[in-house]
């Protein structure tokens, strides 16, 4: 595969990169501001960076904004709260079955979480890619320099874990 412009790199994965910010961050802002970070980080690299498939361009602009999500939400210790001010506009009942909401959608998270917790840190970028990113098992393959086999076992005993953790 011949390396193309920087311009074309852009043009061919901005949204790939964006709906990848877009599943971790909520705020549009933050969103925008780190799909413009990856490709600024990327293209101060691109030169340095060689590639033998689109698949492995994929997977290193998504490790960028990936590493850089990864920064913002250390740097800030991102919670998720409800103002007082957006509490008022709800009677009691409503806000009850809201908050009972939030509870139930926090439980999930944390045992979410905590099944991820048990997963090896390859297994993750796997399950990532596979599942949020709908990549080929042959391009994650080529991606992290492994066989397609050893991603195709690798991707299936990590849903096992994942599945054994949350009954």
């Amino acid at each position: 595969m011949t390396k193309p412009p920087f311009e074309e790199v852009v043009k061919n994965y901005i949204k790939l990169v964006y709906f990848f910010a877009k599943k971790s961050l909520s705020d549009q802002a933050d969103v925008d501001d780190m799909v413009q970070e990856t490709f600024l980080k990327a293209m101060k690299t691109y030169d340095k960076f060689n590639f033998k498939s689109e698949g492995e361009l994929k997977s290193w602009l998504l490790t960028i904004c990936r590493h850089l999500i990864i920064d913002q939400f250390r740097s800030r210790k991102h919670t998720v709260t409800m103002d007082d001010e957006k509490m008022d506009l709800f009677g009691n009942g409503e806000t009850e079955e809201l908050l009972e909401a939030q509870i139930d959608k926090e439980d999930s998270v944390k045992k979410i979480q905590k099944a991820l917790a048990l997963l090896k840190p390859t297994e993750k970028q796997i399950m990532n890619l596979r599942v949020c990113e709908e990549m080929e098992f042959k391009e994650i393959a080529i991606a992290l320099c492994s066989k397609e086999a050893a991603v195709k076992m690798r991707f299936y005993r990590a849903l096992i874990k994942l599945k054994e953790s949350l009954i």
